[in-house]
């Protein structure tokens, strides 16, 4: 999983295997670290919600997705899945969350066997 944060936005893509368990309604993390003690958490999940949640504590992101709407697009053919969150009064947060394809031209030192495959090649 990749992460992308600018300003207040944020913007997740996935494998096809993380993709997959989201569909199955396990949860995805990755953990980036800083230090021995300094780490960067970040996880996304469905669960039995009306409406996306956004928290960020402990150095943890956590955005949970309503099933009814991480389920249908993890198990179909839309590529993202985009919605705002309010934040603060006045202040939204972006998230835009991504099925990840493999890129047009091979890039040394990646590993993209678990990308979707790119539908402009």
């Amino acid at each position: 999983m990749k992460l992308r944060i600018l300003g207040n936005s944020i913007r997740w893509r996935l494998t096809q295997t993380e993709v997959r368990n989201l569909a199955e309604g396990k949860l995805v993390k990755e953990i980036t670290q800083f230090g021995p003690d300094n780490f960067l958490e970040y996880e996304l999940s469905v669960s039995n919600i009306s409406d996306i949640k956004v928290s960020f504590l402990d150095g943890k992101i956590k955005v949970e997705l309503p099933i009814s709407v991480g389920e249908p697009w993890a198990n179909g053919t839309e590529i993202s899945l985009r919605n705002t969150v309010e934040i603060a009064e006045g202040s939204t947060l972006s998230i835009l969350i991504e099925k990840d394809f493999k890129c047009k031209t091979e890039r040394v030192g990646e590993n993209e066997s678990d990308m979707f495959p790119n539908p402009e090649c």
